[in-house]
């Protein structure tokens, strides 16, 4: 484990005070390239996974076999909580490298080690599944509550998760039917954005302006 690995592991919040040294031998170092599936339906394993280089994409698949990003990871992110300990025997989404990846695996029994061990970790790992209910409830929010302006400025957010800019990932007759509203509203929706300064909009590249 290299120096900027474990300088990735002390800034993520759930591993700020975790004993790396203690757990290395179980700590696992993988790669993944560009383009590969990490998880998905049918190919997971229980554990946690720390991002310690590269960037990943999260996307639901829908029963017509299409493909929509719902979140973005990048270094220091950790994805796996959903099936840690929830035994179902399919992996909610799909997880793939958008970049070549370098990831920390932690098997389930390694974090139930660390449960053990250290109330501190223990104490993250509850603050985590926190923050991961409050980000699901804006999700919620922006499907369902306010005008077609209110839902869309929400849901491009949430969607960007703390960048300035991304590429629309589907089709507004897609983005329409995830807002629960017309085709129609939605590009009204983007016309009365860009009109009040709060975002551009240049084909697919969207520029957040007044976040």
């Amino acid at each position: 484990m290299t120096a900027k690995d474990r300088e990735v592991f002390s800034k993520n919040k759930l591993f700020s005070n975790f004993d790396i040294d203690r757990f290395r031998e179980e700590i696992k170092i993988i790669s993944v390239k560009k383009g590969e599936t990490v998880m998905d339906k049918n190919s997971f394993s229980r554990c946690l996974a720390l991002i310690l280089k590269g960037s990943a994409s999260v996307s639901k698949i829908g029963f017509d076999g299409r493909r929509t990003v719902i979140n973005r990871l990048s270094e220091g992110d950790v994805f796996g909580m959903a099936t840690l300990f929830y035994e179902e025997e399919e992996f909610p989404s799909e997880i793939s490298a958008e970049s070549n990846l370098k990831l920390a695996i932690f098997p389930k029994e390694t974090v139930e080690k660390a449960f053990a061990v250290s109330p501190e970790f223990a104490k993250a790992y509850v603050t985590l599944l926190s923050e991961k209910i409050h980000f699901l409830n804006k999700k919620i929010s922006a499907f369902s509550e306010g005008e077609a302006h209110e839902k869309l400025f929400r849901w491009i957010l949430t969607f960007a998760n703390g960048e300035n800019e991304f590429i629309l990932p589907c089709s507004v007759s897609k983005l329409a039917g995830m807002l629960g509203i017309g085709r129609a509203s939605v590009y009204r929706a983007f016309d009365s954005l860009s009109e009040k300064g709060i975002i551009s909009k240049d084909g697919k590249k969207i520029v957040i302006l007044k976040p």
